[in-house]
């Protein structure tokens, strides 16, 4: 994608809002009357404040704080709809399932019927009450990004027609973005992704995600503590960090980092063309005493700096 094409895309998600779709999202419903409780007690953001119409992201995690899946939440009258990798949506029925004792829980895998968009950026949560005018089923401001955004579930035949609405009639300028493009951009923004950037051998810190992701106010929940004692009593051994490379030439999304003498410290993860000529920038992991901005390391082989 050229300069020309990206640089409108740029000022939308600083100024205004970034609509993406989210097909790689399934849906798990969670019903009954202790439903929002019990959900709280299960993942790492909080819950127990949030009312019907409000949504939130955050992690499931395993006893070990490692994470399990990457969560979308949105808060409905009768339901909460949890949206998640397609391919964890079974493991996440049988994990949730193991934990419902006495509570008034019931867990329906409702993919099919649900399709999820997001947006991204400072006049999202704006996009919000306009979905649903416009037939979402459920939407909410929720930030997965750092820059703002909001969550909204369409069903499947609605949610093109949506976008292309909500893409012409918000109050900030609004843009539908393709993959690629956002492909592009969150490398900018240093955003990691669930299946690229990170996985279930992460913890939430490793793919710097915790100050969007986890409540380390809230009360227990499945995984807290070794999630809590690695923030308040140590530290991960890697991190996930943005990276600006010297020189045009194409990385490899594998490629090595090194240190300033030569010791590997880490790999690539994500790489992607930057706004400035002569760079390019990535996402990778570096060991967490690499991780501090500035610092300056190399990748095969080029100088590179932590961004």
């Amino acid at each position: 994608m050229s300069e020309t094409d990206i640089a409108p895309l740029r000022r939308a998600l600083a100024e205004g809002a970034l609509l993406l779709r989210a097909p790689e999202l399934g849906t798990l419903s969670i019903r009954g009357k202790d439903r929002q409780t019990w959900l709280n007690g299960m993942i790492t953001c909080d819950l127990a404040p949030l009312k019907a119409g409000q949504g939130a992201y955050g992690f499931a995690v395993a006893k070990t704080g490692k994470i399990l899946a990457e969560l979308r939440i949105l808060i409905d009258d009768d339901r909460i709809l949890v949206g998640a990798p397609r391919d964890r949506i079974a493991l996440l029925v049988e994990h949730f399932d193991h934990y419902v004792i006495m509570e008034d829980v019931e867990l329906e895998d409702e993919s099919a019927k649900v399709a999820w968009a997001v947006a991204h950026g400072p006049g999202a949560k704006d996009l919000a009450s306009l979905a649903r005018a416009y037939g979402a089923i459920a939407a909410a401001s929720a930030d997965t990004s750092g820059k703002g955004g909001a969550l909204f579930a369409f069903e499947p035949a609605t949610v093109d027609v949506a976008l292309e609405r909500l893409e012409r009639k918000g109050s900030a300028p609004a843009r539908l973005v393709e993959e690629a493009a956002w492909e592009a951009l969150r490398v900018e923004i240093g955003l990691g992704r669930w299946g690229k950037d990170f996985s279930e051998e992460n913890y939430p810190q490793e793919a710097s995600l915790e100050p969007l992701a986890v409540s380390f106010q809230k009360g227990c929940y499945l995984g807290q503590e070794a999630v809590f004692m690695l923030q308040m009593r140590g530290h991960v051994k890697k991190k996930l960090v943005p990276i600006s490379i010297e020189g045009d030439a194409e990385v490899a999304a594998s490629a090595e980092i090194t240190d300033a003498t030569g010791k590997v410290i880490g790999a690539v993860t994500s790489v992607a063309k930057g706004p400035e000529a002569g760079r390019v920038l990535a996402l990778g992991y570096v060991k967490y005493k690499h991780a501090t901005k500035g610092t300056a390391i190399s990748v095969s082989g080029r100088p590179a700096v932590v961004s």
